[in-house]
């Protein structure tokens, strides 16, 4: 009991001191703790952050026009447009997407109290979104960033997290054309 007596006394008798970490321990317990989502891809490797402008991070909604959207995706049988509240949000309309084969959004899950509830279906795939971008406009006084303008935005050839972003800037009602297999 020699090495007992050498501990501090707030080990107590059955407690040992802390054993000394290899730095790679260090990085897989730093990068254990920093993983925010189930599924985290742990990597042995400490993160470097980016250095990065903020116009690197922007992504810039390729604007199509109502009426070539409307004669590229004309309403009736598989396809259908859909308008979803998101006063709340964008996390209010219960959607779950993921990326499609062509790189669409799929819809893989409608939350019970979402507001897309009944309006749409698990294997629905977004052809198209509306989106809000903040337009500099010399005679708005009143809105320090911009007059909000609506827009629609073509999911073809687009990567997903690009069509994401466009969803998500929607503030009052989300609006889609989608296309539901069969």
């Amino acid at each position: 009991h020699e090495s007992a007596s050498r501990q501090p006394p707030w080990l107590g008798p059955n407690l040992h001191p802390p054993l000394q970490r290899s730095e790679f321990q260090n990085t897989m317990a730093a990068t254990i703790a920093s993983s925010s989502f189930v599924g985290a891809r742990v990597v042995s490797r400490p993160k470097v952050a980016a250095r990065s402008t903020r116009a690197a991070l922007t992504v810039r909604a390729a604007k199509i026009e109502e009426s070539a959207l409307m004669g590229k995706y004309p309403d009736g049988g598989p396809v259908f447009a859909v308008s979803v509240d998101c006063h709340m949000g964008t996390n209010s309309t219960g959607l779950v997407m993921k990326e499609g084969d062509e790189g669409r959004p799929v819809v893989t899950m409608v939350r019970p109290g979402g507001t897309a509830k009944n309006k749409v279906k698990v294997g629905d795939v977004c052809l198209a979104t509306s989106f809000t971008e903040l337009v500099a406009d010399p005679n708005n006084t009143s809105l320090k960033w911009g007059t909000p303008t609506t827009g629609w935005f073509d999911t073809e050839g687009e990567s997903y997290a690009a069509c994401i972003c466009a969803m998500e800037t929607n503030s009052t009602s989300l609006d889609m054309i989608m296309f539901r297999p069969e």
